[in-house]
């Protein structure tokens, strides 16, 4: 009898349990849910699809191109959180660093074309990207603009100390495009991509 007793009590308790479990997800649990929400597409990542559309163009998706000018560079060392802006170099043997408003000194130069720029594509392509990487500083090894005939595709300059690179990037407030950083995992195919740029170009400072 006691056992019944006990069994009864156990079904009574998980009643409201299996119940609610019942229930529909999916239904209002309150006035507000039936409010119209505020809702924006987005990236997975966090970009927006015009944002990704275009960091991918300069990444993963970066476009075929038949001519490389490739540039071995460098640039004084500066404090990554200073408000002070860099001097202005005079115009000449220098690159653009175009976060900040900086010129690198180009110490070398040379063109590459044909087979070469497959092969840079593909190791481009090979890095592992981080749109969230290396932005806390940048000592650029290498520069290069990459051209399909006379059409410039992509600037950048490349450091390997914080594995970054800068890519262009549109400010939607002020409708203007800017530059920014975007980051790749030190890893063997980083390394393989700066083997690549020296034995193109022997860097004078490495």
């Amino acid at each position: 009898m006691m056992r019944i007793l006990l069994i009864l009590l156990l079904l009574i308790v998980s009643l409201p349990c299996a119940l609610a479990q019942d229930a529909n997800p999916f239904g209002a649990t309150d006035d507000k849910a039936n409010t119209k929400a505020e809702w924006t597409a987005t990236h997975p990542d966090g970009d927006a699809p015009h944002e990704r559309m275009l960091s991918l163009a300069h990444t993963d998706a970066l476009p075929s191109f038949d001519r490389v000018e490739l540039y071995a560079v460098s640039l004084p060392k500066r404090d990554p959180f200073s408000d002070e802006k860099p001097e202005p170099k005079p115009g000449g043997k220098t690159f653009p660093v175009r976060p900040y408003g900086a010129q690198a000194t180009i110490h070398a130069h040379v063109s590459l074309t044909g087979a070469d720029c497959n092969e840079l594509r593909t190791a481009w392509q090979s890095l592992a990207f981080d749109r969230l990487g290396g932005a806390f500083c940048h000592y650029p090894a290498y520069g290069f603009r990459l051209y399909r005939s006379d059409l410039l595709l992509f600037e950048t300059t490349v450091c390997w100390q914080c594995q970054n690179f800068y890519v262009p990037r549109f400010d939607a407030d002020k409708k203007r495009y800017t530059h920014g950083w975007y980051g790749f995992a030190n890893d063997a195919k980083a390394k393989a991509l700066l083997k690549l740029f020296r034995s193109h170009l022997p860097h004078p400072k490495l």
